[in-house]
């Protein structure tokens, strides 16, 4: 991996690692004050607002990413491009809080509510992640989007008291990543703000291949809310709970897997426009082994924590969440590795119809199994079902990527698995000798990665000996 890209990597990190942390920060104390009716009058009506901001941005982040990273050599076409894609996005966003303005913002009992969720939808209108992005300059929209969540912490701490101050509560989210979208602005090269490139501009060649991407992305968000809908649905809203706490862990081990996939895929965009194939499928080799490096780990340590982790950390009404946890632990290798085929590779090299297909076929078998199990298993249904789309989406986006997939790619990872099941055994060990709390929990994952890599280190793993160097070189 390139100094670039582990920097990028790095900062892309900071930032989805702050997404989930800052909640789990917050989420007893804003319990405790809002009660479970605030929580879910929050939950609710931001959900109705997170349709809308799809239906605005439609698929711009990743489309414009990518687009941006093929021309980002090329100023002229560069500035040119970002204002296209701006101002189509713009468009869209503005027509789409019109609608959600007039559906919700008046005569409704949550109507002021809504109001507040409102500026999220503003704020997708003049997000421009995607032009940092794609010119892989992580390191602005990381740190910003970084200190601005930390900024309202701070403020939820000082403002929110009671149920009554819900409002403030949600004007606080909302509103935060409004002026972290402006700031954005700021950090724009200069020359791109000149009025001469508002001239000759063609936004609708742009909406196709964004609607293009748009499609995979509601399959995405329909599978990842339709677990919960039909949850509660089929079961109960105590399954509902089990089933989302359990993939709240997953989720934080997640973002720390793949966040390398939208570091990836500008650097692969553009390698792919440059002609250089090799170059790019030696980027692709790394990047998949770096991800099982890290996800195998992670599979089995929350494995061996899990029993001592969640009756601390969620409650011990929440004993349930630990074989649920176990299982879904097992989505971080599968996701990890369809991260590589799919956003690494498929997306970036604009294949938008395989991409589709793989993630609405997931959607399809997510949405079936869920009617089968749920009702007979209950949470674990959900968890199982969502697995299983999983390996099928992973599976698909595999075979479109059999041009440049070898069986070495698969292979190199034996030490990691040998690394990982050893780990485990010590992380285990040691949570039959420690308390089930939060320095117990320390312990083992203390104890596990110091077992996983002095692993790595009796078997010379080339990733960490080049890591090493580089420290060195330092």
């Amino acid at each position: 991996m390139d100094r670039s890209v582990g920097k990028n990597y790095f900062y892309n990190l900071i930032y989805q690692i702050t997404l989930i942390l800052i909640p789990l920060i917050t989420i007893p104390y804003i319990s405790e004050v809002l009660g479970p009716t605030g929580i879910g009058i929050n939950s609710f009506t931001n959900s109705i607002a997170q349709y809308f901001i799809l239906a605005g941005t439609l698929g711009m982040t990743i489309y414009g990413n990518r687009t941006i990273a093929t021309v980002r050599n090329d100023k002229e076409k560069c500035r040119s491009i970002f204002w296209e894609i701006f101002i189509l996005q713009l468009v869209t966003c503005v027509a789409s809080f019109s609608i959600y303005i007039l559906i919700f913002g008046f005569n409704n009992k949550y109507s002021l509510y809504y109001l507040m969720q409102s500026m999220y939808i503003l704020a997708a209108a003049v997000d421009i992640t995607w032009y940092f992005m794609g010119v892989e300059d992580f390191k602005k929209a990381s740190l910003r989007s970084t200190f601005v969540k930390l900024v309202s912490v701070v403020a939820m701490f000082i403002f929110v008291k009671d149920f009554d101050d819900l409002w403030k509560y949600i004007l606080i989210n909302s509103l935060s990543m409004l002026i972290g979208q402006i700031i954005m602005w700021f950090y724009v090269d200069k020359s791109f703000l000149k009025i001469k490139y508002l001239k000759n501009i063609h936004i609708l060649t742009h909406l196709k291949p964004a609607l293009q991407l748009f499609i995979p992305q509601v399959a995405i968000q329909v599978y990842m809310v339709l677990d919960k809908t039909m949850t509660g649905v089929l079961a109960n809203e105590t399954e509902v709970g089990f089933y989302d706490n359990s993939q709240k862990i997953i989720r934080l081990s997640l973002a720390i897997v793949t966040s390398l996939g939208m570091v990836m895929l500008p650097k692969i965009a553009n390698l792919y426009s440059s002609g250089e194939l090799n170059k790019m499928k030696e980027h692709l080799q790394k990047a998949f082994r770096f991800m099982t490096m890290i996800s195998l780990p992670l599979i089995f340590g929350l494995i061996g924590i899990s029993d001592n982790f969640v009756p601390w950390f969620f409650g011990k009404e929440f004993l349930k969440v630990i074989n649920l946890m176990k299982l879904s632990s097992i989505m971080i290798l599968v996701i990890a590795w369809g991260n590589v085929f799919g956003t690494q590779y498929i997306l970036a090299l604009g294949k938008m119809k395989e991409y589709t297909t793989s993630v609405v076929i997931g959607a399809i078998i997510n949405f079936s199994l869920n009617l089968v199990l749920i009702p007979r298993l209950l949470s674990l249904g959900a968890v199982i079902a969502t697995l299983c789309a999983e390996i099928i989406i992973a599976g698909i986006q595999l075979y479109y990527s059999k041009e440049i997939v070898t069986k070495e790619w698969f292979y190199c990872g034996w030490k990691y698995w040998i690394s990982s099941v050893i780990m485990f055994l010590g992380v285990y060990f040691i949570g039959n000798l420690v308390n089930s709390n939060l320095v117990g929990t320390c312990i083992q994952i203390i104890t596990g990665a110091v077992i996983y890599f002095v692993m790595l280190i009796i078997f010379k793993d080339k990733i960490l000996i080049d890591l090493f160097h580089k420290v060195k070189l330092k």
